[in-house]
């Protein structure tokens, strides 16, 4: 048997190996991004790193949300990261937007479903003064877990005639990848709140369709 002193190199060894070497490609883009280069090659890093960039471009993509000529391109490359770590950075900037770029980054949480964001877009959809309000319902039945699906609830029951409207086409959504996901009860739940909320109209059609589907299933 061979002894821990001889084991404990090799063991080092070995996780040395483990260790991915930074992608040049990424380290090259955050140094566009760094540098004084113009708005075009800056938006191309951006498209760059949407690609193969980590956790490492998450804070450089940060912190061009707000940037009005960058800000779109930075999103979408935290879009497209897989890394819990752009999500909670796409989240975080909730509290700081405002307007266009604020309605971005909540359509991009959507895009990801990030479930860490339903209480966050709950409570914009309940001051719809603040604006984005038919973003983040958007968003909550493009997530379509339970607490997202309780939101859509929520304003269909409560909300004004605009927002019911819109909770009505994103519990169509919702209902489809709550069925997907084998929560069919809660799909025909939320259905039956926005049959209620919104009697007549495409989302009410709709959601009678997808109610029928489900009981000759």
């Amino acid at each position: 048997m061979k002894s821990p002193r001889f084991l404990l190199p090799c063991l080092l060894l070995a996780l040395a190996g483990c260790v991915t070497a930074p992608d040049p490609r990424e380290s090259a883009a955050l140094a566009v991004l760094k540098s004084d280069a113009g708005l075009r090659e800056k938006a191309l890093a951006c498209q760059q790193l949407a690609d193969f960039a980590g956790p490492a471009a998450v804070p450089a993509l940060a912190s061009l949300l707000a940037h009005e000529q960058l800000g779109d391109y930075a999103r979408s490359g935290l879009e497209s990261m897989a890394d819990p770590a752009a999500g909670a950075a796409l989240l975080g900037a909730l509290e700081t937007l405002q307007g266009r770029q604020l309605a971005g980054v909540i359509n991009s949480l959507g895009v990801r479903r990030e479930k860490a964001a339903v209480p966050a877009l709950r409570r914009i959809v309940a001051k719809p003064g603040h604006g984005a309000a038919t973003e983040s319902i958007g968003a909550l039945g493009l997530i379509a877990d339970s607490a997202a699906a309780q939101a859509l609830e929520e304003t269909l029951r409560n909300g004004d005639q605009a927002l019911r409207q819109a909770a009505a086409h994103a519990a169509l959504v919702a209902a489809e990848r709550l069925t997907a996901a084998g929560q069919g009860a809660e799909a025909a739940k939320l259905l039956e709140a926005s049959l209620q909320a919104v009697p007549a109209g495409p989302a009410a059609e709709a959601a009678r369709r997808q109610l029928a589907l489900r009981r000759a299933s």
